[in-house]
């Protein structure tokens, strides 16, 4: 299972930049907010107190189900509902994603305002109302390149080659190890692992974008058993300017999927 290239629904930028109703502007205490729940560090104990970071990514793959169970799953298909509760925007969310690195993603608010990434392994692309399609390039294509890894997990060093336990800190009702995972190439992101179970709580980046980079927090909960793996079926997702939802209804594996899906159209 990935980890999630639900990262990758910044397709939604369109919805910050117009296609639906204008996103409220958040107040000056609610742009801080992520901010300062990631300076939570200050209570941290002290460093020889931390896990190694490899231990803790270890317990993350054995929290999602294990190497030898997650390798049986060769592709997923996701569907649900997707909410901007601000704008009062409902629609539905898809994601079809499968082995070694093809991802698909679709956020349809009707038959005429949709927004799609995909990756097919080499290349990446997306489409939503305001700029049609277009190629992705630079950041954007690194973003979608590491996000679009089937096995995120299992490739996470490889990934983010420089990783480090910054502190332990609350993350709503639960404590979390706060994991900062720098890439070969990009900004530095943080991965919050609950100090329990070992699952992912919380993601925050900065996502680069057609009108910029852009601050994002990443919330997943629901996590529910799917052939042995633990999949989030609810995704929260803010930034400065807007946030939505994603919950998911239907979670299947190793289904076919069409390898046109995830190729750009002509």
């Amino acid at each position: 299972m990935k980890l999630l290239a639900l990262i990758v629904f910044v397709v939604l930028a369109g919805l910050r930049t117009g296609a639906q109703a204008p996103a409220p502007q958040a107040s000056p205490a609610n742009a801080t907010e992520p901010a300062k729940k990631a300076d939570a560090t200050q209570t941290s104990p002290a460093p020889d107190a931390l896990p190694a970071p490899d231990s803790v990514i270890a317990r993350y793959v054995r929290a999602l189900g294990g190497e030898a169970v997650l390798k049986k799953i060769t592709s997923r298909t996701l569907r649900g509902t997707f909410e901007v509760p601000a704008q009062g925007v409902t629609g539905e969310a898809e994601i079809q994603m499968a082995v070694p690195d093809h991802f698909y993603s679709l956020v349809k608010i009707s038959d005429d305002v949709r927004f799609i990434q995909a990756y097919d392994g080499k290349a990446g692309w997306s489409y939503d109302p305001q700029r049609g399609l277009r190629d992705l390039a630079g950041a954007e294509l690194d973003q979608m390149r590491r996000s679009s890894q089937f096995e995120y997990e299992l490739h996470f060093r490889e990934l983010f080659p420089k990783v480090r336990v910054l502190a332990k800190v609350q993350e709503g009702d639960r404590s979390a190890w706060v994991v900062e995972a720098t890439p070969a190439a990009g900004a530095a992101e943080k991965f919050y692992f609950d100090t329990e179970n070992g699952l992912l709580l919380r993601h925050d980046s900065v996502q680069a974008g057609f009108d910029g980079d852009v601050p994002i927090v990443h919330r997943y909960s629901g996590y529910t058993a799917f052939d042995g793996v633990q999949v989030p079926t609810v995704l929260h997702h803010s930034d400065p300017a807007v946030e939505w939802q994603v919950k998911f209804t239907e979670v299947r594996n190793n289904v076919p999927v069409d390898p046109a899906k995830f190729t750009k159209p002509q």
